[in-house]
């Protein structure tokens, strides 16, 4: 049988692949500091590795996928404990599995006056978990935490050295498979009463899958064929 069909079921199976991470970014739009993913494609032919956003046009195999760390839109709440990081970092949050990282800032206080996530992980400050009197405080850009005129606690900022490290543990965390070099920002940038947004541009990852549909619908139209090219061959054969 040809090789060609080989090179059409693999070009195949990556815009399926494809089409489940746009799909999944899709469903993420309004998912607070959701993070896309992307492909990169690799030929078979050449095996030389594509470094570029490519939608998978022309190219065989799924060579990596990545989380695309870009800042997304910010969108302000008014709640006072809304925070949304203006450039790189993330949270630091404490879950049962370890130390995760997330840059879903939607924080509340649980019933002990712990700051925690949504889910209801606690919030690793500078010293620690942070414990406030009540929610009414003002958080500057630095991250420290006033209640009138005095500082009662403080948000850390940390950034990962490399972010490609970690990977998606949902509820907007990301962790390491194996400890990662972490680094606190000296200076962060904090916006009060504001969110980060998902970075996915719908109309972006739309023509993606539509682009997508297309090739893998080329592609089996061409399987089709090489079968019944094989299927032609073999009755030329009888007798």
């Amino acid at each position: 049988m040809s090789s060609g069909i080989y090179s059409a079921l693999s070009g195949a199976r990556s815009r399926m692949q494809l089409l489940e991470v746009v799909s999944n970014n899709l469903a993420n739009v309004h998912t607070v500091g959701f993070k896309k993913d992307r492909l990169n494609f690799e030929s078979l032919i050449s095996d030389a590795r594509q470094q570029s956003l490519a939608r998978g046009v022309n190219h065989s195999r799924v060579g990596m996928r990545y989380t695309d760390h870009g800042t997304g839109t910010f969108q302000t709440t008014g709640n006072n404990l809304d925070l949304a990081i203006n450039g790189p970092g993330f949270f630091k949050v404490q879950t049962p599995e370890g130390e995760a990282y997330t840059r879903q800032g939607s924080f509340r206080l649980n019933a002990d006056g712990t700051l925690v996530t949504a889910a209801g992980y606690p919030v690793v400050g500078a010293n620690g978990p942070v414990n406030l009197p009540d929610a009414d405080v003002v958080i500057d850009e630095s991250g420290r935490i006033w209640d009138d005129e005095a500082i009662v606690g403080e948000i850390a900022v940390f950034e990962v050295l490399d972010p490609q490290q970690l990977e998606k543990r949902g509820d907007g965390l990301f962790a390491a498979a194996e400890p990662a070099g972490e680094a606190r920002v000296a200076n962060p940038e904090l916006a009060q009463g504001q969110l980060e947004s998902s970075n996915v541009n719908p109309l972006e990852e739309m023509a993606m899958m539509i682009d997508a549909q297309r090739n893998f619908e080329a592609l089996t139209r061409a399987i089709k064929s090489y079968k019944e090219m094989g299927k032609a061959a073999e009755l030329g054969r009888v007798g």
